[in-house]
């Protein structure tokens, strides 16, 4: 059978003439852990883990099992295959997303047709420009409050201006 775990930390840890407190520091444990695992006492994994890289121990007994250290070019292709996991599961979360994308685009390229469709002639501007300039004065500036309030870029800001008296009409004289 194979010998105990704890037999062969100590003895890889006399074989280095490493004492338990150089040992403990060299892995980053503390050395009261290290007592205990020497002891026989159980560890976690990956405080063992640690210990094993610090003796350079690539094969550790527990138990009936020997527990080997994996290859290294093994590690990352283990890290790859979850990352790839990772993705396969939030793949839908993406399709969605950007099926999302394609209905705004849609709606956004629909609202501009229908904006850019019905929006003036520059024959109409020129138009609408000389019937204000014919407007009599006092709906002339009348008109401009009401472009300039509609100008506002905020409706809350939209506040009506108080309005003017009317200036009387001058009646011509000599009827």
């Amino acid at each position: 059978m194979f010998e105990p775990l704890s037999d062969v930390i100590r003895l890889r840890r006399l074989q280095r003439n490493l004492t338990q407190e150089r040992l403990a520091k060299m892995a980053g444990v503390s050395r009261r852990q290290l007592s205990l695992l020497e002891d026989g006492r159980n560890v976690s994994l990956l405080f063992l883990t640690k210990i094993a890289r610090a003796l350079e121990l690539t094969e550790l007994p527990i138990g009936d099992l020997r527990l080997r250290a994996a290859p290294p070019e093994l590690a990352p292709i283990v890290r790859a295959a979850d990352v790839l996991e990772r993705l396969k599961q939030t793949l839908p979360v993406w399709a969605s997303a950007a099926e999302q994308i394609h209905e705004a685009t849609a709606t956004l390229d629909d609202l501009l047709d229908r904006a850019l469709a019905t929006a003036p002639s520059a024959r109409e501007f020129v138009d609408a420009t000389e019937r204000l300039a014919n407007l009599p004065p006092g709906e002339r500036e009348a008109a401009g409050d009401t472009l300039r309030t509609l100008a506002q870029p905020d409706p809350a800001v939209r506040t009506p201006r108080p309005e003017r008296p009317a200036k009387p009409i001058a009646r011509r004289r000599g009827r």
